[in-house]
């Protein structure tokens, strides 16, 4: 039995993290496959307090006492992840019904990392044109056809080559699929809509401190052209080392006080 492991990081995740996750057990998988979902509260009592009641008895829960960021509370969930796939998903977005058997039949096929095509979504998963993060950009009922760095499938032998994300504020995920493929890893973009992309002003590319025009993402996606030319040349690394809370803790079910089905 082959495992695809699910790592969702969270922050401030409660008004959505119901959607994402009830979409992530209703995945059907293929024969042979088994689903594990791990996910990580980001030093957020209220998401905490949210999952303390959700009916998710096979969820593993890791707890960030303290607010680290996306891509610190990603690295933190790796050691517990048991898939021979590794899916990165956001909290506030909802996979449609096909979404991992789509990826894991592809990634069968040969690829190392996939992603695909998705739909931009009000905050009650609405499809919309108004993309607050890209003002200037349109996308009729929300379709956007273009993979995303931010959520992908991929196969273990990644994570293990690459180490970990950068721990950066933002563009962590872009920084990591650019070292990917420079370590000679194949990619390919799924041309379906597969998943809902729930539009909101939290997120890390609508935030005041980490949008599109930010001081921070400016310097980081100056950095990061400044790594992809780095790696072509060879003169600089592609595997990075974990950085992890070392006070995070993999939550039972009696933790959190959730009955496990019988």
């Amino acid at each position: 039995m082959k495992t695809v492991s699910v790592l969702i990081a969270a922050f401030r995740a409660r008004a959505w993290l119901g959607d994402c996750l009830d979409a992530v057990f209703a995945q059907a998988l293929p024969p042979g496959w088994r689903l594990q979902v791990l996910l990580g509260v980001d030093g957020c009592d209220d998401t905490l307090d949210y999952v303390r009641t959700a009916p998710y008895p096979a969820l593993q829960v890791v707890h960030l006492p303290r607010n680290r960021g996306t891509y610190v509370t990603f690295n933190t969930l790796m050691p517990y992840a048991e898939g021979d796939l590794i899916a990165r998903f956001d909290a506030d977005d909802v996979m449609l019904a096909d979404y991992l058997a789509e990826h894991i039949e592809v990634l069968e096929g040969g690829v190392d990392l996939s992603m695909s095509w998705s739909v931009y979504t009000d905050e009650t998963l609405r499809p919309t044109a108004i993309v607050p993060a890209l003002p200037d950009y349109r996308p009729q009922n929300g379709q956007r056809r273009k993979g995303t760095d931010g959520q992908f499938v991929a196969r273990r032998q990644i994570w293990d080559s690459l180490g970990a994300f950068r721990a950066w504020p933002c563009g962590g995920d872009t920084e990591f699929v650019i070292r990917a493929q420079a370590a000679g890893f194949r990619m390919t973009v799924l041309e379906k809509f597969l998943y809902l992309r729930r539009t909101h002003g939290a997120s890390l590319t609508t935030h005041a401190a980490t949008n599109y025009e930010s001081d921070m993402r400016m310097r980081l996606q100056a950095l990061t052209i400044q790594y992809r030319d780095d790696y072509a040349a060879g003169i600089r690394p592609v595997a990075v080392e974990a950085e992890v809370e070392p006070t995070a803790l993999l939550l039972r079910c009696a933790d959190l006080g959730l009955r496990v089905a019988s």
